[in-house]
């Protein structure tokens, strides 16, 4: 437990996590081997969809502005990643009808970013941006991160819209990079006592 006034640890073993995630990246044969396959489709049911995909949905992030009211952050990309639970989708409307997607944003073509920049999110160093491959020929000469910071409840029923899309599926070494990324994301360590020495 820590004393009054330290940064709160993590509820998890921060570095067999951080090893954990070091090892899935380790050389290239995550990358190459990230998604389980790739493909342009309408979804028919909820049930289609699992935890990982990727989809595109032509829509806004929905936040809340500075002076506290609700607005809208472009999102002209349109692609997604689902983050709510496989088995919600299984689940009937009435059961559960909400889940939780995060926007994944264009970072600017290959050409443009720096090799360190490149490094750090082939390696998932950056605990609140997801990297994510490319999915599809238009994705590949950018770099795509889900940012975990703006995530947003649909309701499942969306989904059914003419111009939603399943552009995506995960294998299970990418889930598996995907939730450890999560748990750091949501549960690292404190710091509500921090001093800013600025």
């Amino acid at each position: 437990m820590a004393a009054k006034g330290e940064r709160w640890p993590p509820v998890y073993d921060a570095d067999d996590l951080a090893n954990e995630i070091r090892r899935l990246t380790e050389g290239e044969r995550l990358e190459r081997e990230f998604f389980e396959w790739r493909l342009d489709r309408s979804i028919s049911s909820p049930s289609d969809i699992c935890q990982g995909d990727v989809v595109l949905l032509r829509s806004d992030v929905p936040v809340i502005l500075p002076d506290g009211q609700p607005g809208t952050l472009d999102h002209p990309e349109a692609v997604w990643m689902v983050v709510g639970n496989s088995c919600d989708f299984d689940r009937t409307i009435d059961d559960a009808r909400w889940t939780q997607l995060v926007p994944i944003a264009d970072a600017g073509t290959l050409t443009d970013i720096t090799k360190a920049q490149l490094n750090a999110a082939r390696r998932y160093t950056q605990a609140r941006k997801f990297y994510v491959p490319p999915w599809s020929a238009q994705a590949e000469q950018h770099l795509h991160l889900a940012d975990l910071l703006l995530p947003v409840a649909l309701d499942k029923r969306a989904f059914h819209g003419p111009d939603v899309k399943l552009q995506a599926r995960m294998s299970r070494a990418a889930w598996i990079l995907l939730n450890a990324c999560l748990v750091r994301f949501l549960a690292r360590d404190d710091g509500r006592y921090d001093i800013d020495a600025e």
